[in-house]
């Protein structure tokens, strides 16, 4: 029978007896003396025994009122704690939580991610894993990586991926060799490039339909030794900005926009569609989100603000 209880009538009962007036516990919880003795009367009718009994100006507790009086308030209790910690759970999400990144990714938001996450969610133990889109994708589906930074949307039904941001991919080049301005498709057909398989495939993607064809003269997958070849004049390469941004700053390199419109990436999150959300996993995802933000704000994600965020009144979707 007590299985049947209601918080709120035990609650109700609780004050009742402390303040030993059913009038007084109506006036302050500010409910109909009525509706109050129903209350009373229901949790009577399920022990099948009274509760109180009338006393001068209010009520008493009998035997049995104050063996539940004493189960109540512990049971009223342990609820209110129970609220407190998950609560505090909320506030202070923990866990270890793997995120998947791509290499060029990696360099620019992981430091940053890490400073927030020390800062804000101390209690989650994260771990990074580098891959490229396919393998990232296929980290989501079979468990190895909770979360990950993607380049592009998914495409897979299992995946659920939403849209944070684009980023410019530009033409890179020792400083002074070639005239500044935007790179045509005819030169960029002719440019001599070193590039690696993960680039080379998302950048045949993104150009897919313009009957552009790039010449990949040197494949090297390590985006270290592209960025030193083209500091020496070894080949141009196609990097994202964020990636050079810094360098460019410096006078290292140059960064040239690929086409009138440029050419941009989507940097999404990505999760698998059937996993759990969890809260140390959306504390990562918002961490993410707000570097994302930032770097996009401190013009670190295009070389041009204002085509950036003409870019971005495109809508970016969510797709699985």
């Amino acid at each position: 029978m007590i299985a049947r209880m209601e918080l709120r009538s035990l609650a109700y009962f609780v004050r009742v007896a402390e303040l030993g007036s059913i009038t007084r516990a109506a006036a302050h919880l500010h409910l109909a003396q009525p509706a109050l003795t129903r209350h009373v009367q229901r949790l009577e009718e399920e022990l099948g025994v009274p509760l109180f009994t009338r006393a001068n100006r209010g009520v008493r507790l009998t035997e049995a009122g104050q063996k539940l009086l004493d189960g109540a308030t512990r049971i009223l209790r342990d609820v209110e704690r129970t609220g407190d910690e998950i609560r505090a759970q909320d506030a202070h999400p923990s866990g270890r939580i793997i995120l998947g990144i791509t290499p060029t990714l990696s360099p620019v938001l992981v430091p940053e991610l890490f400073a927030g996450m020390r800062d804000g969610f101390p209690r989650i133990e994260l771990k990074v894993r580098h891959a490229g889109m396919i393998r990232l994708e296929e980290f989501l589906i079979d468990g190895r990586v909770d979360i990950a930074l993607l380049s592009e949307l998914s495409r897979s039904r299992l995946v659920l991926s939403t849209g944070l941001a684009r980023e410019e991919m530009v033409l890179v080049t020792r400083p002074g060799a070639r005239p500044g301005g935007i790179v045509t498709e005819t030169e960029l057909s002719r440019t001599p490039l070193v590039l690696g398989d993960g680039l080379r495939a998302a950048m045949d993607a993104l150009l897919a339909g313009r009957g552009i064809e790039l010449k990949v003269e040197i494949e090297v997958n390590d985006h270290e030794t592209i960025r030193l070849m083209v500091r020496q004049g070894a080949a141009a390469s196609i990097l994202p900005y964020s990636s050079v941004a810094r360098e460019c700053a410096s006078g290292l390199v140059e960064a040239h926009r690929l086409t009138a419109d440029g050419i941009f990436r989507t940097l999404a999150l990505g999760v698998r569609v059937s996993r759990s959300a969890s809260l140390a996993r959306d504390a990562v995802a918002r961490t993410i989100a707000r570097v994302v933000a930032d770097l996009e704000r401190d013009g670190r994600l295009s070389l041009n603000p204002s085509r950036r965020t003409a870019a971005r009144r495109r809508p970016l979707r969510a797709a699985s």
